[in-house]
Protein backbone atom coordinates (compact mmCIF):
# COMPACT_ATOMS: atom_id res chain seq x y z
CA UNK A 1 0.00 0.00 0.00
CA UNK A 2 1.54 3.30 -1.11
CA UNK A 3 0.69 6.30 1.05
CA UNK A 4 1.66 9.87 0.15
CA UNK A 5 1.51 12.38 3.02
CA UNK A 6 1.67 15.99 1.94
CA UNK A 7 1.57 19.47 3.49
CA UNK A 8 2.67 23.04 2.79
CA UNK A 9 5.16 24.67 5.11
CA UNK A 10 3.12 27.79 5.77
CA UNK A 11 3.12 27.63 9.54
CA UNK A 12 4.84 24.83 11.43
CA UNK A 13 1.58 23.13 12.41
CA UNK A 14 0.80 21.62 9.00
CA UNK A 15 4.25 20.03 8.87
CA UNK A 16 4.04 18.72 12.43
CA UNK A 17 0.67 17.11 11.71
CA UNK A 18 2.10 15.39 8.64
CA UNK A 19 5.15 14.20 10.57
CA UNK A 20 2.91 12.86 13.35
CA UNK A 21 0.95 10.75 10.86
CA UNK A 22 4.17 9.54 9.22
CA UNK A 23 5.62 8.55 12.59
CA UNK A 24 2.46 6.67 13.56
CA UNK A 25 2.52 4.84 10.21
CA UNK A 26 6.13 3.77 10.80
CA UNK A 27 5.33 2.70 14.37
CA UNK A 28 2.44 0.56 13.13
CA UNK A 29 5.09 -1.88 11.92
CA UNK A 30 3.15 -2.82 8.79
CA UNK A 31 5.74 -4.12 6.26
CA UNK A 32 3.26 -3.64 3.44
CA UNK A 33 3.26 0.15 3.77
CA UNK A 34 5.30 2.41 1.50
CA UNK A 35 5.19 5.90 2.99
CA UNK A 36 6.40 9.18 1.48
CA UNK A 37 6.04 12.55 3.22
CA UNK A 38 6.60 15.75 1.21
CA UNK A 39 6.25 19.51 1.39
CA UNK A 40 4.30 20.51 -1.72
CA UNK A 41 6.27 23.78 -1.84
CA UNK A 42 9.39 21.74 -2.69
CA UNK A 43 7.60 20.83 -5.91
CA UNK A 44 6.91 24.41 -6.99
CA UNK A 45 9.10 27.08 -8.58
CA UNK A 46 11.49 29.04 -6.34
CA UNK A 47 9.52 32.30 -6.49
CA UNK A 48 6.23 30.67 -5.51
CA UNK A 49 7.87 28.76 -2.66
CA UNK A 50 9.54 31.84 -1.20
CA UNK A 51 6.57 34.13 -1.60
CA UNK A 52 3.97 31.67 -0.29
CA UNK A 53 5.52 31.46 3.16
CA UNK A 54 6.97 34.98 3.09
CA UNK A 55 3.69 36.72 2.33
CA UNK A 56 1.87 34.69 5.00
CA UNK A 57 4.43 35.56 7.70
CA UNK A 58 4.46 39.21 6.66
CA UNK A 59 0.68 39.46 6.90
CA UNK A 60 0.30 37.74 10.28
CA UNK A 61 3.26 39.58 11.84
CA UNK A 62 2.98 43.05 10.30
CA UNK A 63 -0.63 43.44 9.17
CA UNK A 64 -2.73 40.88 11.13
CA UNK A 65 -5.92 42.89 10.63
CA UNK A 66 -5.46 42.75 6.87
CA UNK A 67 -4.84 38.99 7.11
CA UNK A 68 -8.06 38.61 9.12
CA UNK A 69 -9.97 40.64 6.54
CA UNK A 70 -8.74 38.39 3.74
CA UNK A 71 -9.45 35.27 5.81
CA UNK A 72 -13.11 36.06 6.46
CA UNK A 73 -13.74 37.66 3.07
CA UNK A 74 -12.43 34.64 1.18
CA UNK A 75 -14.49 32.34 3.40
CA UNK A 76 -17.71 34.01 2.28
CA UNK A 77 -19.47 31.68 -0.13
CA UNK A 78 -20.26 34.28 -2.84
CA UNK A 79 -16.62 35.42 -2.85
CA UNK A 80 -15.31 31.86 -2.83
CA UNK A 81 -17.58 30.98 -5.76
CA UNK A 82 -15.68 33.45 -7.95
CA UNK A 83 -12.22 33.16 -6.37
CA UNK A 84 -11.92 29.38 -6.05
CA UNK A 85 -11.38 28.81 -9.81
CA UNK A 86 -8.67 31.50 -9.84
CA UNK A 87 -6.96 29.94 -6.80
CA UNK A 88 -7.06 26.46 -8.33
CA UNK A 89 -5.62 27.75 -11.60
CA UNK A 90 -2.72 29.45 -9.76
CA UNK A 91 -2.03 26.30 -7.76
CA UNK A 92 -2.05 24.06 -10.83
CA UNK A 93 0.20 26.51 -12.68
CA UNK A 94 2.80 26.58 -9.92
CA UNK A 95 2.57 22.98 -8.70
CA UNK A 96 3.19 21.09 -11.94
CA UNK A 97 6.00 19.04 -10.39
CA UNK A 98 3.67 17.91 -7.61
CA UNK A 99 0.99 16.95 -10.13
CA UNK A 100 3.57 14.95 -12.08
CA UNK A 101 4.65 13.22 -8.86
CA UNK A 102 1.10 12.14 -8.03
CA UNK A 103 0.54 10.91 -11.57
CA UNK A 104 3.81 8.98 -11.76
CA UNK A 105 3.78 7.42 -8.29
CA UNK A 106 0.01 6.88 -8.25
CA UNK A 107 -0.30 6.30 -4.47
CA UNK A 108 -3.19 4.31 -3.07
CA UNK A 109 -3.93 7.04 -0.52
CA UNK A 110 -3.00 10.73 -0.30
CA UNK A 111 -3.21 12.17 3.23
CA UNK A 112 -3.07 15.97 3.21
CA UNK A 113 -2.67 18.27 6.22
CA UNK A 114 -2.91 21.49 4.18
CA UNK A 115 -5.65 22.70 1.88
CA UNK A 116 -3.43 23.33 -1.19
CA UNK A 117 -2.40 19.71 -1.92
CA UNK A 118 -5.94 18.60 -1.00
CA UNK A 119 -7.41 20.93 -3.60
CA UNK A 120 -4.93 19.89 -6.30
CA UNK A 121 -5.43 16.15 -5.74
CA UNK A 122 -9.19 16.69 -5.60
CA UNK A 123 -8.96 18.30 -9.04
CA UNK A 124 -6.99 15.32 -10.35
CA UNK A 125 -9.72 12.98 -9.06
CA UNK A 126 -12.42 15.05 -10.76
CA UNK A 127 -10.57 14.79 -14.09
CA UNK A 128 -10.00 11.05 -13.67
CA UNK A 129 -6.22 11.49 -13.41
CA UNK A 130 -6.02 10.02 -9.91
CA UNK A 131 -8.13 7.12 -8.67
CA UNK A 132 -6.75 6.62 -5.18
CA UNK A 133 -8.24 7.86 -1.92
CA UNK A 134 -7.84 11.43 -0.67
CA UNK A 135 -7.95 12.00 3.10
CA UNK A 136 -8.23 15.68 4.00
CA UNK A 137 -6.99 16.38 7.58
CA UNK A 138 -8.31 19.75 8.81
CA UNK A 139 -5.80 21.20 11.30
CA UNK A 140 -8.08 23.76 12.99
CA UNK A 141 -11.30 23.42 14.98
CA UNK A 142 -13.26 25.31 12.31
CA UNK A 143 -12.48 24.82 8.63
CA UNK A 144 -12.45 27.40 5.81
CA UNK A 145 -13.70 27.40 2.24
CA UNK A 146 -10.10 26.69 1.15
CA UNK A 147 -10.38 23.24 2.79
CA UNK A 148 -13.43 22.28 0.73
CA UNK A 149 -11.72 19.91 -1.70
CA UNK A 150 -15.01 18.42 -2.79
CA UNK A 151 -13.63 15.18 -4.22
CA UNK A 152 -11.97 14.26 -0.94
CA UNK A 153 -13.03 10.80 0.12
CA UNK A 154 -12.84 11.74 3.81
CA UNK A 155 -12.49 14.83 5.99
CA UNK A 156 -10.78 14.25 9.34
CA UNK A 157 -12.02 16.78 11.91
CA UNK A 158 -10.82 17.86 15.34
CA UNK A 159 -13.98 17.76 17.49
CA UNK A 160 -17.75 17.46 17.10
CA UNK A 161 -17.96 21.20 16.52
CA UNK A 162 -15.77 20.67 13.46
CA UNK A 163 -18.27 18.15 12.15
CA UNK A 164 -21.10 20.63 12.58
CA UNK A 165 -19.12 23.19 10.59
CA UNK A 166 -18.32 20.74 7.79
CA UNK A 167 -21.97 19.70 7.55
CA UNK A 168 -22.95 23.37 7.23
CA UNK A 169 -20.58 23.54 4.25
CA UNK A 170 -22.47 20.69 2.56
CA UNK A 171 -19.85 18.01 3.21
CA UNK A 172 -21.74 14.67 3.29
CA UNK A 173 -21.85 13.16 6.78
CA UNK A 174 -20.50 9.83 5.56
CA UNK A 175 -17.28 11.60 4.53
CA UNK A 176 -16.63 13.07 7.99
CA UNK A 177 -14.60 11.37 10.71
CA UNK A 178 -13.85 13.06 14.05
CA UNK A 179 -10.46 11.88 15.29
CA UNK A 180 -8.72 15.01 16.57
CA UNK A 181 -5.85 17.06 15.21
CA UNK A 182 -2.89 14.68 14.86
CA UNK A 183 0.14 15.47 16.98
CA UNK A 184 3.24 13.40 17.61
CA UNK A 185 2.34 10.13 19.42
CA UNK A 186 4.83 11.05 22.17
CA UNK A 187 2.26 13.53 23.51
CA UNK A 188 0.10 10.58 24.59
CA UNK A 189 2.96 9.13 26.67
CA UNK A 190 3.81 10.24 30.21
CA UNK A 191 7.53 10.23 31.00
CA UNK A 192 7.22 11.39 34.61
CA UNK A 193 7.45 15.01 35.72
CA UNK A 194 10.15 14.47 38.34
CA UNK A 195 12.59 12.77 35.97
CA UNK A 196 11.96 15.24 33.17
CA UNK A 197 12.48 18.21 35.49
CA UNK A 198 16.03 17.04 36.16
CA UNK A 199 16.76 16.20 32.53
CA UNK A 200 15.59 19.59 31.23
CA UNK A 201 17.43 21.62 33.84
CA UNK A 202 14.19 22.91 35.34
CA UNK A 203 14.25 23.59 39.06
CA UNK A 204 11.72 21.52 41.06
CA UNK A 205 9.12 22.87 43.45
CA UNK A 206 7.79 25.76 41.35
CA UNK A 207 4.59 26.57 39.47
CA UNK A 208 5.93 26.25 35.92
CA UNK A 209 4.56 28.63 33.29
CA UNK A 210 5.38 27.54 29.73
CA UNK A 211 5.40 30.44 27.26
CA UNK A 212 5.37 29.57 23.55
CA UNK A 213 4.74 31.46 20.33
CA UNK A 214 4.91 28.77 17.67
CA UNK A 215 7.81 27.63 15.53
CA UNK A 216 8.51 31.12 14.21
CA UNK A 217 8.58 32.77 17.65
CA UNK A 218 5.86 35.32 16.97
CA UNK A 219 3.69 37.01 19.61
CA UNK A 220 4.22 39.13 22.75
CA UNK A 221 6.53 36.74 24.63
CA UNK A 222 9.01 39.43 25.62
CA UNK A 223 6.26 41.74 26.89
CA UNK A 224 4.66 38.96 28.97
CA UNK A 225 7.96 38.03 30.59
CA UNK A 226 8.58 41.69 31.44
CA UNK A 227 5.07 42.14 32.85
CA UNK A 228 5.37 39.09 35.10
CA UNK A 229 8.27 40.80 36.86
CA UNK A 230 5.71 43.38 38.08
CA UNK A 231 3.70 40.81 40.04
CA UNK A 232 3.96 40.89 43.81
CA UNK A 233 7.08 39.20 45.24
CA UNK A 234 5.11 36.37 46.89
CA UNK A 235 3.61 35.30 43.56
CA UNK A 236 6.89 35.68 41.69
CA UNK A 237 8.59 33.48 44.25
CA UNK A 238 6.27 30.61 43.32
CA UNK A 239 6.79 30.94 39.57
CA UNK A 240 9.28 29.57 37.10
CA UNK A 241 8.98 30.74 33.50
CA UNK A 242 9.94 28.43 30.66
CA UNK A 243 10.19 30.38 27.39
CA UNK A 244 10.51 28.49 24.08
CA UNK A 245 11.38 30.99 21.36
CA UNK A 246 11.24 28.70 18.34
CA UNK A 247 13.45 29.81 15.46
CA UNK A 248 13.48 33.43 16.65
CA UNK A 249 17.13 33.67 17.75
CA UNK A 250 16.85 37.43 18.27
CA UNK A 251 14.07 36.92 20.81
CA UNK A 252 16.09 34.20 22.55
CA UNK A 253 19.06 36.56 22.85
CA UNK A 254 16.91 39.39 24.22
CA UNK A 255 15.29 37.18 26.87
CA UNK A 256 18.65 35.78 27.96
CA UNK A 257 19.95 39.32 28.30
CA UNK A 258 16.90 40.44 30.31
CA UNK A 259 16.80 37.40 32.60
CA UNK A 260 19.17 38.82 35.20
CA UNK A 261 16.96 41.70 36.31
CA UNK A 262 13.52 40.12 36.14
CA UNK A 263 13.07 39.06 39.76
CA UNK A 264 11.58 35.75 38.62
CA UNK A 265 13.15 32.47 37.53
CA UNK A 266 13.38 32.23 33.74
CA UNK A 267 14.61 29.34 31.60
CA UNK A 268 14.95 30.09 27.87
CA UNK A 269 15.17 27.72 24.91
CA UNK A 270 15.24 27.98 21.13
CA UNK A 271 13.56 25.61 18.72
CA UNK A 272 12.97 22.34 20.59
CA UNK A 273 11.97 18.91 19.35
CA UNK A 274 10.85 17.71 22.79
CA UNK A 275 7.97 20.11 23.44
CA UNK A 276 6.02 17.21 24.90
CA UNK A 277 8.52 17.03 27.78
CA UNK A 278 8.31 20.76 28.45
CA UNK A 279 4.51 20.53 28.50
CA UNK A 280 4.61 17.62 30.93
CA UNK A 281 6.68 19.56 33.48
CA UNK A 282 4.49 22.67 33.13
CA UNK A 283 1.37 23.67 35.05
CA UNK A 284 0.00 26.09 32.48
CA UNK A 285 0.86 27.36 29.01
CA UNK A 286 0.68 30.89 27.62
CA UNK A 287 0.44 30.62 23.85
CA UNK A 288 -1.13 31.56 20.56
CA UNK A 289 -3.92 29.16 19.53
CA UNK A 290 -2.42 27.43 16.52
CA UNK A 291 -4.15 24.14 15.77
CA UNK A 292 -1.18 21.89 16.53
CA UNK A 293 -0.12 23.71 19.71
CA UNK A 294 -3.69 23.37 20.94
CA UNK A 295 -3.79 19.66 20.14
CA UNK A 296 -0.49 19.10 21.93
CA UNK A 297 -1.58 21.03 25.02
CA UNK A 298 -4.91 19.21 25.13
CA UNK A 299 -3.11 15.87 24.85
CA UNK A 300 -1.04 16.84 27.90
CA UNK A 301 -4.16 18.14 29.74
CA UNK A 302 -2.46 21.53 30.02
CA UNK A 303 -4.63 24.62 30.80
CA UNK A 304 -4.10 27.48 28.34
CA UNK A 305 -3.90 31.25 28.51
CA UNK A 306 -4.34 32.49 24.96
CA UNK A 307 -2.71 35.74 23.86
CA UNK A 308 -2.99 37.71 20.64
CA UNK A 309 -4.78 35.16 18.46
CA UNK A 310 -4.42 36.01 14.80
CA UNK A 311 -7.70 37.27 13.40
CA UNK A 312 -9.08 34.35 11.45
CA UNK A 313 -8.31 30.72 12.17
CA UNK A 314 -6.73 31.44 15.56
CA UNK A 315 -9.65 33.55 16.83
CA UNK A 316 -11.99 30.74 15.80
CA UNK A 317 -9.86 28.22 17.68
CA UNK A 318 -9.77 30.56 20.67
CA UNK A 319 -13.54 30.96 20.75
CA UNK A 320 -13.99 27.18 20.77
CA UNK A 321 -11.51 26.67 23.62
CA UNK A 322 -12.88 29.44 25.82
CA UNK A 323 -16.43 28.30 25.07
CA UNK A 324 -15.61 24.87 26.48
CA UNK A 325 -13.84 26.40 29.48
CA UNK A 326 -10.51 24.78 28.61
CA UNK A 327 -8.69 28.10 28.15
CA UNK A 328 -8.92 31.79 28.97
CA UNK A 329 -8.22 34.63 26.56
CA UNK A 330 -6.06 37.53 27.66
CA UNK A 331 -6.68 40.80 25.84
CA UNK A 332 -3.28 42.17 26.81
CA UNK A 333 -0.13 41.22 28.69
CA UNK A 334 -1.43 42.62 31.99
CA UNK A 335 -4.50 40.41 31.77
CA UNK A 336 -2.35 37.40 30.90
CA UNK A 337 -0.28 37.92 34.04
CA UNK A 338 -3.47 38.39 36.05
CA UNK A 339 -4.68 34.99 34.89
CA UNK A 340 -1.33 33.44 35.83
CA UNK A 341 -1.71 34.90 39.31
CA UNK A 342 -5.25 33.48 39.55
CA UNK A 343 -4.16 29.98 38.55
CA UNK A 344 -1.26 30.03 41.00
CA UNK A 345 -3.56 30.94 43.89
CA UNK A 346 -6.55 28.76 42.86
CA UNK A 347 -5.65 25.05 42.59
CA UNK A 348 -9.35 24.20 42.42
CA UNK A 349 -9.68 26.21 39.23
CA UNK A 350 -6.83 24.24 37.70
CA UNK A 351 -8.64 21.00 38.53
CA UNK A 352 -11.83 22.25 36.88
CA UNK A 353 -10.06 23.28 33.69
CA UNK A 354 -8.18 20.00 33.43
CA UNK A 355 -11.45 18.09 33.83
CA UNK A 356 -13.03 20.03 30.94
CA UNK A 357 -9.95 19.52 28.77
CA UNK A 358 -10.59 15.78 28.84
CA UNK A 359 -13.79 16.39 26.85
CA UNK A 360 -11.77 17.75 23.90
CA UNK A 361 -8.51 15.83 23.93
CA UNK A 362 -7.66 13.20 21.34
CA UNK A 363 -4.13 12.17 22.37
CA UNK A 364 -4.16 9.16 20.01
CA UNK A 365 -5.38 11.10 16.96
CA UNK A 366 -2.36 10.21 14.81
CA UNK A 367 -2.62 6.51 15.65
CA UNK A 368 -6.37 6.46 15.01
CA UNK A 369 -5.97 8.23 11.66
CA UNK A 370 -3.32 5.70 10.66
CA UNK A 371 -5.58 2.77 11.56
CA UNK A 372 -8.33 4.34 9.49
CA UNK A 373 -6.04 4.93 6.50
CA UNK A 374 -4.70 1.36 6.61
CA UNK A 375 -8.23 0.02 6.27
CA UNK A 376 -9.06 2.02 3.13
Amino acid sequence: MRILITYAYAGVGHKKAALAIEKALVQSGDPGLEVKNIDILDYTNDFFKASYTGVYLFLINKTPTLWGLFYYLLDARPVDFFMAPVRRFIHRLNCKKFIELVRSENPDVVVSTHFMPSEIVSGLKERGEFRGKLVNVVTDFISHSFWMARSSDYFIGAIQRTKKDLLSRAVPEEKIRIMGIPCDPVFSVSKGRENLTKQLGIEPGFFNVLIMSGGFGTGPMEEIVAEISNLDPETRGKLQLIAICGKNEFLLHKLNKAAQGLGVKLKTFGYMNNVDEFMEVSDIIVTKPGGLTISEALSKTLPMIIVQPILGQETRNCNILTGYGTAVRARNTQEACGYIEEFVSSPERMIGVRTRIKLLRYPDAAKNIVEFVRKL
